[in-house]
């Protein structure tokens, strides 16, 4: 498997920065999602100014994603067991599901559309795919594309959060990690339909190669975060508002 880019000693921001700026812009995000769109601005006589409110949220929240990807991608290049990285985002998935529908649906099953943690395990799985059958070359194998675009594809069928598209992102995203210059160009392309999205790719060329300080009670919080925010929220959603 090609590694990324060597660790830069240049200052920037680290992985762990980098999670902390995915959360804080996801949760901006949901709250817009969740509270707002799913809460007062469902209600018939909706307080002026809140629409406008929400699509600033909405546009802050879509940096989120794109980070999320980067970060998956050097995730599992780095990785010592794919099958339990896989295994964490299915758990994760699951977990995540009910708060999910109910933050976003007010039902705690909406079988139409998906968490993200879905998303990104289809990725994780896409990428193995791809570094299974790569070749000794270091070029991409039929058998691994092929693998790539069974994920995709699933992605569509199943309709997680960011689709086939997603999955799609995360593999570009894989294929280019040993040019920088080149991933974040490919990436803020491919995010074009999002109107901010793009701009995380600023936030990622600054990315300096080290993981940062982040203990294990730390990286159990970056995993919790996303079902229980949403949990939060969908409490918020469905018995405050």
């Amino acid at each position: 498997m090609t590694e990324t880019l060597p660790p830069s000693t240049r200052r920037g921001l680290s992985g762990t920065a980098l999670k902390g700026i995915a959360c804080v812009t996801m949760l901006i995000d949901h709250i817009g999602a969740s509270c707002l769109e799913n809460g007062f601005l469902s209600a018939p006589a909706a307080p002026a100014g809140l629409a406008a409110l929400d699509l600033v949220l909405r546009l802050i929240g879509r940096l989120a994603f794109p980070i999320f990807c980067f970060l998956l991608v050097e995730g599992f290049v780095h990785t010592h067991d794919v099958k339990k990285y896989i295994g964490r985002l299915l758990l994760f998935g699951l977990v995540s599901e009910v708060p999910f529908d109910l933050a976003f649906f007010r039902t705690p099953f909406a079988p139409g559309y998906q968490n993200v943690y879905w998303t990104l395990a289809l990725g994780v799985l896409a990428m193995a795919g791809l570094a299974h059958f790569e070749k000794e070359d270091g070029s991409t194998g039929w058998q691994g594309l092929l693998c790539a675009g069974g994920c995709v594809l699933l992605g569509f069928l199943a309709n997680t959060d960011y689709n086939g598209i997603g999955v799609l992102i995360i593999c570009a995203l894989y294929l280019t990690r040993a040019d920088r210059k080149r991933q974040c160009i490919v990436g803020a392309v491919l995010f074009a339909f999002e109107y901010t999205a793009p701009l995380a790719f600023v936030l990622l060329w600054l990315y300096n190669g080290q993981r940062g300080n982040c203990s294990r009670a730390m990286q159990k919080v970056f995993y919790w975060f996303y079902p229980v925010h949403i949990a939060l929220l969908a409490g918020v959603t469905n018995f405050l508002l």
